[in-house]
């Protein structure tokens, strides 16, 4: 019988993961997301072979792998965490069906071992890879000069003016991914049992008290602050099977994600839900289809929590959602 989700502090026994990476989907027609995903605000950065490798403006050699698909179907093949050392890539080899693989050929380099939780969906270990420089400062495609914010009572720019240009809201990083499970205690389980993830919020069935239906799950670094969530998973419905619900990747601010939002309705993309502002991470979101159909996220102004950061617990429903911005989608609680 399903329960709560019970705690699970952090010990050495634990993979100790240290962020997202990248995420690897594939697509039916690559070549069309390809064009989206210059819109999106991607940078290509390689190929290998079949595989394309996207990359932001972060220190990530790559963030998004795109990969043809080999059924006719769009498929979500997980997401890749770097780990902290080489024991922890040799923990992850121990886990039933692991396999390990050389990356020395690819941006940054390194390895990479791939695991996969009871229902299926696949996980991915990076250790060695060597990031790229970080740069001197946030870059933008649309400021032109962007200086500090007027506020009612303190007006610090002073005769110098706010400048924009049209272009995509251009991608820090991802942030993060989640997926509807079809064995949601069993994949919980797996998460919090072998790797350092932590519930920041967990919401429960409002007519199940003890049902818990969603868990949005951050890196545990102790006393450093990380994103409140980087990965979140949701209970399937019955008969539901486990898929990716979206993936996320950051931008610099309000300003980006609006200029992004209107540069990509102006290409006659699909908008799923947004601009609006979350309440569970705070974040400014704004979620797209892409052309394969999966849903893809632009945010901005995440929280960030680390171990004094306590978890909370309430009823899901669409209040717990978001504070501002366009009414839910009916559908939006469905997989891509």
């Amino acid at each position: 019988m399903a329960m709560r989700i019970k705690p699970s502090p952090n010990t050495p026994q634990k993979i100790q993961l240290q962020h997202i990476s990248h995420v690897f989907l594939r697509h039916i027609d690559p070549e069309k997301f390809l064009a989206f995903a210059k819109d999106f605000g991607f940078v290509e950065e390689a190929r290998d072979g079949e595989a394309v490798y996207l990359r932001g403006y972060g220190v990530d050699p790559y963030c998004y792998v795109v990969l043809p698909s080999t059924t006719g179907e769009k498929q979500f093949e997980g997401g890749a965490f770097t780990v902290k050392s080489r024991e922890d890539l040799e923990k992850a080899m121990k886990l039933p069906g692991a396999t390990h693989k050389d990356l020395s050929h690819l941006p940054g380099g390194g390895e990479i071992v791939c695991v996969s939780s009871p229902s299926g969906g696949k996980m991915h270990l990076v250790w060695g890879q060597e990031p790229r420089a970080a740069p001197a400062k946030e870059p933008s495609a649309q400021v032109q000069h962007l200086g500090p914010y007027n506020l009612p009572f303190h007006k610090d720019r002073k005769g110098e003016f706010q400048r924009f240009q049209a272009g995509p809201a251009m991608v820090h990083k991802v942030g993060h991914y989640g997926y509807i499970s079809s064995a949601f205690d069993e994949d919980l389980a797996f998460y919090l049992d072998n790797f350092n993830l932590t519930p920041s919020d967990i919401l429960f069935e409002p007519s199940m008290p003890d049902l818990d239906v969603l868990a949005f799950l951050h890196i545990d670094l102790g006393s450093e602050f990380t994103d409140h969530h980087t990965l979140f998973m949701q209970r399937a419905a019955p008969g539901q099977k486990t898929a990716m619900h979206h993936c996320s990747f950051e931008v610099a601010d309000f300003d980006t994600q609006l200029i992004g939002h209107q540069w990509l309705a102006d290409k006659g993309y699909t908008s799923v839900w947004g601009v609006g502002r979350h309440i569970l991470g705070s974040q400014i979101f704004d979620y797209w289809k892409d052309p394969s159909g999966f849903k893809i996220e632009h945010y901005a102004d995440g929280d960030v929590v680390n171990d004094k950061t306590p978890t909370s617990r309430q009823a899901a429903g669409p209040d717990t959602l978001s504070i501002w911005g366009p009414p839910l989608p009916a559908n939006f609680g469905d997989s891509s």
